[in-house]
């Protein structure tokens, strides 16, 4: 509360999107044909390496959950599902990270780039997406899930629920056990692991996955304030250990959320780069995707992004720390504000990398570079990063409502939970701090003349402030942890 927090700005995604969505289906570097289907590349024209699972589902979330909300269909979806059941080992009887028909691409310049070697956060994470899918009644993503858990069960228990980094599907052999000597493995894995058997256990109610759930969380308290290893995957285990919590009343479960959160917010960057090639661009709050990372990543920061509003959804009811609700609103907040400036069109010529690690950077191509650099560094030497592509599919349906009949959407950059239509009405609570504003806006749908509406909010200054706008003001600061109810006249 005491930092010097830089003011935000309402970043138009609903005209982003579009963009995004064409390129993403009609850019060749984008796509690569292999074994008689289409499937996502990891990064634009990176043509030699194999197709990865969690490529895939990494976009098709994100495409369905906007496709849900905007009621408009995507062919990509059915390309992306369809291609889903190559990724099944029939030996193994579980899915694989890199499509088995198309191993022989890989040419071992690192560990991972291996038939058969599995980095361990790399097999839960698209099981994680499984079972989102199969929770939405998908009977070909349960028919790939429940196999491959059971398979994941038994690589849990044959590593006591410490996964080393690298190891041999087959036979389990550990390929590479620390991150760095002295270091440990993916601790984090163990939370990602539990939320998967969460998943499971809430679509089948079979009470194995929640005893594996548990005990993979009993594991977790021995690394303190030393868990995290990758961002998305800290923020998947606080979401486990709050629907633990919710479900157990047990209060080591809290605890354990509050830690990883806390391991979260120890690796973020909380000042704004104003100098060099970020002199013009919104850098508070920013989170890192590693320990170590010298940059911030678009699918970290997007996942723990979304991640943070599933949490709010889960502890909707429970007594949660005032300092978590600010911070995590927050987080969402200026995540909103940064980033649509991973889209290289938004961002200076200049500021890009002319070296490229992994495929090619077209500065005019509407998919999200990997990496933003410090201000004096150029971004983008990673690569343009396909498997980010689902950054503004996330973002609309969370910050987006819908008010039906009406050319209207509204727009706020805090969580809201509860959101409920009666009428000519919609009744929404948004969460945070009341010692903190977010924005609310009222937009067009259409590019058309808005209804005419009004707002009513509990906070009495909030109030008197929108009274005072005048009926031509659409866009308004409001404090949060309040209800709203935006109405038409």
């Amino acid at each position: 509360m005491l930092l010097p927090v830089p003011e935000t700005k309402y970043q138009d995604y609903l005209e982003i999107l579009p963009k995004v969505l064409n390129d993403l289906q009609n850019n060749k570097g984008c796509w690569s044909h292999r074994s008689g289907h289409p499937y996502l590349n990891a990064y634009v024209c990176d043509y030699n390496t194999p197709p990865e699972i969690m490529v895939q589902l990494a976009v098709l979330l994100p495409v369905r959950e906007y496709i849900k909300w905007s009621g408009q269909e995507c062919g990509m979806e059915k390309e992306i599902m369809d291609g889903l059941p190559a990724f099944y080992d029939e030996k193994l009887d579980t899915v694989m990270r890199w499509l088995p028909s198309e191993e022989d691409m890989l040419d071992k310049s690192e560990e991972q780039k291996t038939p058969l070697v599995m980095d361990s956060w790399y097999l839960h994470h698209p099981l994680l997406n499984l079972a989102r899918l199969a929770q939405d009644g998908d009977e070909q993503a349960k028919e790939l899930l429940i196999p491959s858990a059971d398979y994941a069960i038994k690589v849990a228990h044959h590593f006591k629920y410490q996964w080393p980094v690298f190891y041999k599907m087959d036979t389990l052999e550990v390929v590479k056990a620390e991150t760095k000597e002295g270091e440990g493995s993916e601790k984090d894995v163990a939370g990602l692991y539990a939320h998967v058997m969460l998943q499971i256990w809430e679509l089948t109610g079979d009470d194995k996955y929640f005893k594996e759930a548990e005990k993979a969380a009993r594991t977790l308290t021995q690394y303190g304030f030393d868990v995290f290893y990758q961002a998305n995957n800290t923020m998947f285990s606080a979401k486990a250990m709050i629907l633990l919590y919710k479900q157990t009343k047990k209060e080591r479960y809290r605890d354990l959320a509050y830690l990883f959160l806390a391991n979260i917010f120890k690796n973020v960057a909380l000042w704004d780069r104003n100098y060099g090639f970020s002199k013009n661009l919104p850098t508070f709050f920013a989170l890192f995707p590693l320990n170590d990372a010298p940059y911030t990543a678009v699918y970290e920061e997007q996942e723990a992004y979304a991640g943070a509003h599933d949490l709010f959804a889960y502890a909707d009811g429970l007594d949660i720390l005032p300092s978590v609700n600010l911070l995590l609103a927050e987080f969402i907040k200026h995540t909103v504000n940064r980033a649509a400036f991973y889209y290289p069109p938004m961002l200076p010529k200049e500021m890009l990398a002319d070296e490229v690690k992994t495929g090619e950077v077209d500065p005019n191509l509407w998919i999200a570079l990997e990496d933003i650099h410090d201000g004096w560094e150029p971004s983008g030497s990673v690569g343009q990063e396909v498997y980010g592509a689902g950054l503004a599919f996330g973002i609309i349906p969370r910050q987006y409502l819908k008010l039906s009949g009406t050319n209207m959407l509204l727009f706020i950059d805090y969580p809201v939970i509860q959101a409920k239509e009666k009428g000519k009405a919609i009744r929404f609570k948004v969460l945070g701090s009341d010692q903190l504003t977010c924005r609310l806006c009222i937009v067009s749908a259409e590019g058309e003349p808005l209804s005419a509406f009004k707002i009513a909010v509990q906070n009495k200054a909030d109030q008197e402030m929108i009274d005072q706008a005048g009926k031509d003001m659409t866009e308004f600061m409001i404090h949060g942890d309040q209800e709203v109810t935006i109405s038409l006249k």
